[in-house]
């Protein structure tokens, strides 16, 4: 357990976001622990509109409980980047590789996505210094309630 989360930095990816309104119970704890500053939420406008287009694709009922989210909690946003380190091109997939290059200008620790197999997790953590983590192993790891 980490003692002052309030300074933990996360980055959520967009299905994470996505997930957390469609009814993932792993997903909306971190975003109430985002909502009651346990931890700070960092991402990109690229996973924003990502998460604003899905969202109102699949289920646009709660487009206005993220719009809500985005005003009154929001997530600090990180500039999606002008260029890739060649390290990242070689240990994520290519479409998410402006993604995780903003969570590195975020200065995150942890990267949460349901979809850890476009990352090379255990290499990015050397590489990076951020540990790659499913919704519930972030969940577990900070024993959020």
């Amino acid at each position: 357990m980490i003692k002052d989360m309030s300074k933990l930095r996360v980055f959520l990816d967009a299905n994470v976001f996505f997930s957390a309104f469609y009814g993932s119970r792993n997903c909306e704890r971190i975003i109430k622990a985002h909502q009651q500053e346990e931890i700070s939420l960092v991402t990109s406008s690229l996973v924003i509109e990502e998460s604003l287009r899905n969202i109102q694709e699949k289920i646009p009922a709660v487009i206005s409980s993220f719009k809500d989210l985005l005003t009154n909690n929001p997530p600090e946003l990180i500039a999606d980047p002008a260029e890739i380190d060649p390290k990242i091109r070689l240990l994520v997939d290519e479409k998410d590789q402006p993604i995780f290059t903003s969570a590195i200008l975020g200065k995150v620790k942890y990267f949460v996505t349901g979809n850890t197999k476009d990352f090379k997790a255990k290499e990015l953590q050397k590489v990076t210094g951020i540990k790659v983590l499913t919704p519930k192993q972030f969940v577990e790891l900070l024993n959020l309630e």
